[in-house]
C-alpha cells in the first residue's frame, strides 16, 4: 500500500495540470449537483415543511356575521376535528396607506395570540399586537410600500403598522386586537374559523370534514372558505418550474464530469506507457498499477468535491430564501437538507473512481516489455494521411498542421468533441431558455402592450355612516350599544373620483398614445367555484392588451369570456365551457390565456363587475414614444389633484420568481461552460506535452512563437466546429423539451411564442459556440508552447 500511495504522489505531483483540471471539474460538478437537488427536493418541501410547523389551517371558513360565538366554539369538539382556533371576528374592508396609498380591500381579522393550536403566524419584522390602535399585516398584503411604524387608516380609523406577519395559508390580510370594534364591527362583519381534520388528504375529504363540523350551524351560515390543498398546489406548481431546466444542467453536468475525467486518465495512461513498465519492472501487479490510475484522480476528486460542496450550499441557500419570500411561505431559514449534502460528497468520488477505472485497467493490462518498448509516441500510420494531405493544402502550414494534430488521437478527438459538445449545447439551451423566461415574464405583466396605465381613485357613495359597534365580545352584527358612531367602510358600489370617459378622451388625444381602453379590476363569484374570481372587465376594443392566447380565441361577443390556463386546471372547465356568476349572468369560456393572475377571467363587459375595486385605463404607445415621458407628461397634464394616478410600466415590473430564474441560468451555464473548456484544457495540454519534441524540430525549423501558439489554438479550432454544428439542433431539440415540461410542472401550458425563440442569424452565432469553447480552453496551453524554449523541447523524452 505504501509503494501504491509513493507512486500516486508522485503522479499527481508530476501531472500538475491534469490534477488541477480534474479537481476544478469535480468543484463546479458537485456544486451544481447540490444546487439542483436542493431545488429538486424544495419543489416540494417548503410549503409541506412550512405548514406542519405552523400547525395549518386545512380549511380557513368564513362565516357570515349573526352566527354565535357558541355556536362556533361548539364546532371545535365535532367528530373529524382534531384542532381549531377562533371564533375571530373578521371583515373586509378598504384600507388606505401612507401617503394617500390606496390598497385593495383587505381581510381584517382580530387576534390576539400569533401562536396558538392552528395557523401560528410567522413574524418577518417588528412585533406582535399588544392592544388597540395598533394593526399587523401580511407580508404580501404590506408589500414593499408598507413598512412597520407607517400608519393605515381603515373605516376612518388609524392604526400604527407594528408587524409584518406571514401565514402559511395566507388566513388574513391584517391582524387587529379582538376589542378593535371600530374596525371588527363594520357593516358586512362576521367570523372566522380555522379547523384542521383527521380527514383531509384529498379535496373531497376536506369538503366533507367541513360539512360535519358545521352541520350544527345555519344552512347559509359558511358564506366561503378555502383549503389547504388549493393552496399547495399553487405554491408547488410555481416552485416546480424550477426542477427540469435545474435537472437538465446537473446531468449535463455530470455527463461532462465522467467523460473528462475518462480524458485525464486515458491521457496519463498513453503519456505515461514507459512509467508504467517501470512499475511492472519494480514488481507492481496489475490491481496496483489500476489503484495508482484511479487513486491520482479521486484524490483531487475528494478535494474539489469538498470544496465544491459547501460552495454549492452558498448558492443554493439564498435561492432556497428566496423561493420562500416569492410564494409567501413562513420564512424559515431555508437550508440544503443534510442527505444532499452527503449524498454528493460520497458520489461525486464513486463517479470519478468509476470513470477512471476502465482506461486504468488498460495500464494494468499491458506488459512490462510492451509497455517500455511502445513509449508513448502514437502508432505509425494513426491519421498520416489526413495529415499529409492538409500540409500539401493551400492553407497556412501552422493551421494546416494545427487541423491534423488531433487525428494522432481519434479516440481522444472524440471525447473532447464531446466535451464541447456539451458545453455547446449547454450555451444553445440556457440561451433560448433565458429567451423564454423573458417572454413569460412580458406575458405575466403584459409591459409589450400596456405601456403606462392611469389610475383612478375610487371612493364610497356619500352619506353613508356606519352602525355603532356592538358591545365586546358581542357576535358580529349584533344590535349596536350606545357609543358615538364610529366611522367605517362604506357599503354599496365604490365609484371612480372622475369621470372615466373624460379621462379616456383626454387619453386618446395624447401625442403618442396608439391604444387606450377603461379596465374595470374586481372580484365575484360562480356557482360551483368555492374561491373568488378576479375579474378584469374591459370597456371597448382589448384585443390589443398583451395577453397571449394558449388555445381558443379572444372574446368577440357579448357573453363570452377569457380565462386565465390556472383558472382551467384549478376548477376543471374547459374551453367552451359556460360559467353561472352569482348575478345571475351566464358567460362562455371562448379561449385560454397566459397570464400571471390565478383565477383570472377577462370579459368585454364590465357590468359583471357591480362593485370594481380598481378602474384604470390601459394605454399601449405608438412605436418610438418614450415611456417614461409619456409618463410625466399625462401627469403634469391631469395635475396631482385630479384623482388621477399615471404610472410608467414600461420598466418597473419586478418579479423575483424570473429574477431567481435567470440567475439560476446564468450561474449553471457559466459553471458548465468553464468545465467543458477545462475539458479542452486538458486535451490540449495532453497533446501538447506529446508532441513537445515535435513541437521542438518546428521551432529549430524556423516557427515562430505566434505560428506555434496558431498551431495548438487551430488543432482545437476544427473540433469546437464541429461540436458547434451538432450542438445547434440538441441545445434547440433540449429546449423545445425542457421549456414545457416548467409549464406543466406550473400548471400552466406554454403557447408557441414562449417555446419558439429561435432565430436563424442567432443559430448560426450558436454554432460558433464551440469555436469558442475550444478556444478559450486552448489558450493558456498554446501560450506554454510558444514559450517553450527550442533546446528544452528537443530534449524531452
Amino acid at each position: 500500500m505504501s509503494a501504491v500511495l509513493a507512486a500516486t504522489r508522485a503522479a499527481v505531483a508530476r501531472r500538475r495540470v491534469q490534477t488541477l483540471v480534474v479537481g476544478l471539474v469535480v468543484l463546479l460538478t458537485s456544486a451544481t449537483a447540490v444546487l439542483a437537488i436542493a431545488l429538486a427536493a424544495a419543489s416540494h418541501g417548503p410549503f409541506d415543511d412550512a405548514f406542519d410547523a405552523a400547525d395549518g389551517a386545512h380549511v380557513n371558513a368564513n362565516v357570515r356575521g349573526g352566527v354565535a360565538a357558541a355556536q362556533l366554539t361548539a364546532t371545535a369538539s365535532a367528530a373529524g376535528v382534531t384542532a381549531a382556533a377562533g371564533p375571530f371576528a373578521a371583515v373586509r374592508g378598504a384600507v388606505e396607506g401612507p401617503r394617500g396609498l390606496r390598497l385593495p380591500d383587505g381581510l381584517i381579522v382580530g387576534r390576539e395570540q400569533a401562536g396558538g393550536s392552528v395557523d401560528k403566524l410567522i413574524l418577518d419584522e417588528g412585533e406582535w399586537l399588544t392592544g388597540v390602535g395598533q394593526i399587523v399585516l401580511s407580508r404580501r398584503y404590506a408589500g414593499p410600500l408598507i413598512s412597520v411604524g407607517d400608519t393605515v387608516t381603515i373605516g376612518g380609523g388609524s392604526l400604527r403598522v407594528v408587524g409584518v406577519a406571514a401565514s402559511v395559508t395566507g388566513t388574513a390580510d391584517g391582524w387587529v386586537w379582538p376589542t378593535q370594534t371600530d374596525v371588527l364591527s363594520a357593516e358586512g362583519a362576521g367570523w372566522q374559523m380555522l379547523y384542521r381534520f383527521a380527514g383531509h388528504d384529498t379535496e373531497e375529504r376536506v369538503r366533507a370534514s367541513l360539512a360535519a363540523a358545521t352541520a350544527g350551524l345555519p344552512a347559509d351560515a359558511v358564506e366561503s372558505s378555502t383549503s389547504y390543498l388549493t393552496v399547495r398546489t399553487s405554491v408547488n406548481r410555481s416552485i416546480a418550474a424550477f426542477v427540469p431546466f435545474v435537472v437538465a444542467f446537473a446531468v449535463l453536468g455530470i455527463v461532462l464530469s465522467v467523460l473528462i475525467t475518462a480524458n485525464v486518465v486515458s491521457g496519463a495512461v498513453v503519456a505515461g506507457y514507459r512509467n508504467i513498465g517501470v512499475l511492472k519492472t519494480l514488481g507492481f501487479t496489475p490491481a496496483q498499477v489500476v489503484a495508482v490510475y484511479v487513486a491520482q484522480v479521486v484524490g483531487p476528486a475528494v478535494v474539489g468535491c469538498l470544496i465544491g460542496v459547501p460552495l454549492g450550499m452558498a448558492v443554493a441557500i439564498p435561492l432556497l430564501g428566496q423561493t420562500e419570500r416569492v410564494y409567501d411561505l413562513p420564512v424559515s431559514g431555508a437550508g440544503v437538507p443534510g442527505w444532499v449534502v452527503v449524498t454528493v460528497l460520497v458520489a461525486a468520488p464513486l463517479l470519478v473512481a468509476a470513470s477512471a477505472i476502465p482506461p486504468a485497467l488498460r495500464a494494468g493490462r499491458l506488459a512490462a516489455n510492451q509497455a517500455i518498448s511502445v513509449g508513448r509516441a502514437p502508432r505509425v500510420g494513426r491519421g498520416f494521411r489526413a495529415r499529409r494531405a492538409l500540409t500539401a493544402s493551400a492553407l497556412p502550414r501552422p493551421v494546416a498542421l494545427g487541423l491534423g494534430l488531433p487525428l494522432a488521437r481519434p479516440s481522444r478527438a472524440a471525447g473532447t468533441v464531446v466535451a464541447i459538445l456539451l458545453g455547446a449545447v449547454t450555451l444553445v439551451f440556457a440561451v433560448g431558455l433565458a429567451a423564454s423566461v423573458l417572454r413569460v415574464d412580458a406575458a405575466f405583466s403584459r409591459r409589450d402592450a400596456v405601456q403606462v396605465t392611469a389610475g383612478l381613485f375610487m371612493e364610497a357613495p356619500p352619506g353613508h355612516t356606519a352602525p355603532e359597534p356592538p358591545p365586546p365580545g358581542a357576535p358580529p352584527g349584533a344590535p349596536a350599544a350606545e357609543a358615538p358612531a364610529i366611522s367605517a367602510p362604506a357599503a354599496g358600489p365604490r365609484t371612480a373620483t372622475v369621470d372615466p370617459a373624460v379621462v379616456l378622451g383626454a387619453v386618446r388625444a395624447a401625442s403618442g398614445t396608439a391604444h387606450a381602453v377603461i379596465l374595470h379590476e374586481g372580484r365575484a363569484r360562480a356557482a360551483g367555484i368555492a374561491q373568488e374570481l378576479d375579474v378584469s372587465g374591459y370597456v371597448g376594443d382589448a384585443g390589443w392588451v398583451g395577453y397571449p392566447i394558449v388555445s381558443g380565441r379572444w372574446y368577440a361577443n357579448p357573453g363570452e369570456v377569457v380565462v386565465s390556463s390556472y383558472f382551467l386546471n384549478h376548477t376543471g372547465r374547459q374551453v367552451g365551457d359556460r360559467l353561472t356568476f352569482d348575478s345571475g349572468q351566464v358567460v362562455t369560456i371562448v379561449g385560454e390565456v397566459l397570464a400571471g393572475t390565478g383565477n383570472l377571467i377577462v370579459i368585454g363587459d364590465a357590468t359583471l363587475l357591480k362593485e370594481p375595486l380598481h378602474v384604470v385605463i390601459e394605454i399601449g404607445l405608438a412605436p418610438g414614444t418614450d415611456a417614461a415621458g409619456y409618463a410625466a407628461a399625462l401627469g403634469k397634464q391631469f395635475g396631482e389633484e385630479s384623482g388621477v394616478h399615471v404610472e410608467d410600466r414600461s420598466s418597473d415590473y419586478d418579479a423575483e420568481a424570473f429574477i431567481i430564474l435567470e440567475t439560476l441560468i446564468a450561474t449553471l451555464t457559466l459553471l458548465l461552460c468553464a468545465v467543458a473548456a477545462l475539458g479542452v484544457l486538458n486535451t490540449v495540454v495532453l497533446t501538447t506535452r506529446e508532441r513537445t519534441q515535435e513541437i521542438g524540430v518546428l521551432k529549430a525549423l524556423g516557427m515562430t512563437p505566434r505560428q506555434t501558439r496558431t498551431m495548438v489554438i487551430t488543432s482545437m479550432v476544427g473540433l469546437g466546429l464541429v461540436a458547434g454544428v451538432v450542438a445547434v439542433p440538441l441545445g434547440v431539440r433540449l429546449h423545445h423539451w425542457i421549456v414545457p415540461l416548467m409549464g406543466e410542472g406550473a400548471g400552466t401550458p406554454l403557447p408557441a411564442s414562449v417555446v419558439d425563440v429561435y432565430g436563424l442569424p442567432q443559430l448560426v452565432l450558436l454554432g460558433c459556440a464551440g469555436i469558442a469553447l475550444a478556444v478559450v480552453g486552448a489558450l493558456l496551453p498554446a501560450g506554454w508552447a510558444a514559450r517553450t524554449r527550442v533546446a528544452t523541447a528537443l530534449r524531452a523524452e
